[in-house]
């Protein structure tokens, strides 16, 4: 599968498929080849996950409550303690 096709996943499916490439790793009965094919597919797709699930924080908003009672969204900030 190609990086286009591999862009053109949602997080779900791109997800499902890193899964498999690691199940199929783990139990170690492919050949060389197949392992280092399947290593480069398994870092596009996890690539691909963390771009999804950075955009997706960056699009996080926070209702929040003003002093008069109305909600506002202001943007979503990361905790700084981790």
């Amino acid at each position: 599968m190609s990086d286009t096709q591999t862009i053109e996943l949602d997080f779900e499916h791109a997800y499902k498929e890193l899964e498999s490439i690691v199940e199929r790793m783990e139990h170690g009965e492919q050949d060389l080849e197949n392992s280092l094919s399947d290593f480069e597919r398994g870092v596009a797709l996890m690539k691909h996950c963390h771009s999804v699930l950075k955009e997706a924080e960056q699009k996080v908003e926070i209702l929040v409550k003003d002093n008069d009672g109305l909600f506002n969204t202001e943007p979503f900030e990361e905790n700084s303690q981790g």
